[in-house]
């Protein structure tokens, strides 16, 4: 855990590290050390800047706190934000006597050794009135100092920040990484009551296609849309195991026939018409989906009347109210002096949910048509002759 105050900590730990640093070497220079941006005009004792730059989220750790709440909006976990700190030291002294190198050689060397931010500096940092109450000296992420490799044109591009400030002898260090955690507290999680391991010997599932015949027939099945008459049939392999079911969309359906390169099964009844995921489930394996597409059929006959003129169709599954319903109607006999017109037109929606679908059609022009729906995207299959189902619509 750590608060709002861990990057300033971090920055003044910074500091006490690179003043151990300095001392420690023998460098009694009297230089300080201070969180600051590099000075405009060169100081006349030795001194040690630390300018945090730059921050930028940490790559590795931004998104390890999701999800951090529930569908209900309860936390679950603590959010965290996590960040890379950028620093450019930087180093002033005596050039005749090569004191700001002497001090970032010392410095380079102190970090190369200890790259991890010690709990000492950490707390001796929190000794600050105005760091007062920084516990990033708790947090379970340590923060660690690399050096950043920056080129020519990288280096002219951070000092041109630094309006009127000349170049100083510098090095840039990139900490990883400091976490800043929320005010919330999360909820407690459920009691564990036991831990089950199971372990089922075999691969996933595969399904390589979906083909479909009518009920009771003993033709080949074929690829496509799958009418309400007909059986589905998944061929793959590895399909056959112990607790072999079959999930259309949110529905389990139990097949009629498990072999291990072929499962058939019937459609839901009560499935509207659209274009469905469908998965083998082997106990806990499951399979990738597959899309398999209900194809919805129109009873005869379709009723036209009413005032306005409207179009009553049933179709042999329902339709749910929040799908889209087209009704397509396509002249059969047209005039010889015109190709043949064709109309979509749009059902109210949301739709009355059942097996019943009403059109108005007042703009149709006096002649014969083709009728067909579209639901959700799945137009109706027509007739074995194409001009089935029918309507006329009278002058």
């Amino acid at each position: 855990m750590s608060n709002y105050l861990a990057i300033a900590q971090a920055t003044q730990a910074l500091c006490e590290f690179i003043a151990r640093c300095l001392q420690a070497d023998g460098l009694e220079l009297g230089a300080q050390v201070v969180p600051r941006k590099p000075p405009a005009e060169p100081p006349q004792e030795p001194l040690v800047t630390v300018f945090l730059y730059q921050t930028t989220p940490n790559g590795a750790l931004r998104n390890r706190d999701a999800p951090t709440r529930g569908p209900d909006g309860t936390l679950l976990t603590k959010p965290q934000a996590a960040l890379d700190l950028h620093y450019l030291i930087s180093a002033y002294g005596n050039e005749d006597e090569l004191e700001p190198q002497r001090m970032l050689g010392s410095i380079v060397r102190g970090l190369h050794e200890e790259p991890i931010l010690s709990q000492m500096d950490i707390e001796e940092a929190a000794t600050r009135p105005f760091l007062a109450g920084g516990d990033l000296a708790a947090a379970e992420q340590r923060v660690r100092f690399t050096p950043s490799k920056l080129d020519l044109d990288d280096m002219s591009k951070l000092w041109s920040m630094l309006v009127q400030t000349p170049y100083a002898f510098s090095v840039v260090y990139e900490a990883t990484a400091v976490l800043l955690d929320g005010h919330g507290t999360p909820a407690a999680g459920k009691p564990v009551l036991s831990r089950n391991i199971r372990t089922i010997a075999g691969r996933r599932p595969v399904i390589d296609r979906v083909r479909s015949r009518p009920l009771g027939s003993t033709a080949l099945p074929v690829e496509g849309p799958v009418p309400a008459d007909h059986e589905v049939w998944l061929e793959g392999r590895t399909l056959a195991g112990p607790d072999v079911s079959v999930r259309v969309g949110g529905q389990r359906v139990v097949p009629d026939q498990v072999a291990d390169n072929r499962i058939v099964f019937v459609l839901p009844a009560d499935l509207p018409a659209g274009v469905y995921p469908v998965r083998v489930d082997i106990g806990p394996i499951e399979s990738a989906a597959v899309p398999v597409t209900r194809q919805p059929k129109i009873v005869e006959p379709v009723e036209v009347g009413g005032d306005p003129l409207a179009v009553t169709v049933q179709l042999d599954m329902p339709v749910r109210a929040d799908q889209r319903v087209d009704l397509l109607l396509d002249e059969l006999d047209p005039p010889a002096d015109r190709p043949a017109a064709s109309y979509r037109i749009a059902a109210p929606f949301p739709a009355d949910p059942g097996t019943s679908v009403q059109i108005p059609i007042a703009a149709v022009q006096p002649l014969g048509y083709l009728v067909r729906v579209q639901v959700s995207g799945v137009v109706s299959r027509p007739g074995d002759d194409l001009r089935t189902p029918k309507i006329d619509v009278e002058g």
